[in-house]
C-alpha cells in the first residue's frame, strides 16, 4: 500500500518532521507523533568503520492499528540530534494490522 509513493521519498535526505508531513499527504491520514518513535538498529556484523548508524523510525497513524516504519541511516556523531538533522531514508514500509 503506497509503496510507489513512499519510493519517491526513499534515497532522500530529510528531517523526520518532514518525512512525517509526507507520510501524512501520502496516506491522507495524520500521524501521533511528527518523528515517529525511533530505534537503533543492531547488526549481527558491526562495521566499526562507518561514519552512519542504521536507525528506524515508526510514525502510528490515527487509522486502525496501522504504522509505517521508515529505515534511515544518520551520522554517529549526530545521534543525539535525530530528531533535527536531515537523515538518509533507506525504506519505507506500511505495516496493517487489520
Amino acid at each position: 500500500m503506497h509503496e510507489q509513493d513512499f519510493n519517491l521519498l526513499e534515497g532522500r535526505s530529510i528531517t523526520l518532521p518532514e518525512l512525517g508531513r509526507e507520510i501524512e499527504n501520502i496516506t491522507g491520514r495524520q500521524i501521533k507523533d511528527s518523528t515517529g518513535e525511533i530505534k537503533r538498529v543492531i547488526a549481527h556484523l558491526p562495521n566499526f568503520e562507518s561514519d552512519t548508524d542504521t536507525f528506524v523510525a515508526t510514525y502510528q497513524l490515527d487509522y486502525k492499528n496501522d504504522f509505517i516504519d521508515a529505515t534511515f541511516t544518520a551520522p554517529k556523531s549526530e545521534r543525539s540530534r535525530l530528531k533535527e538533522i536531515a537523515v538518509n531514508v533507506e525504506l519505507i514500509s506500511y505495516i496493517s494490522r487489520a
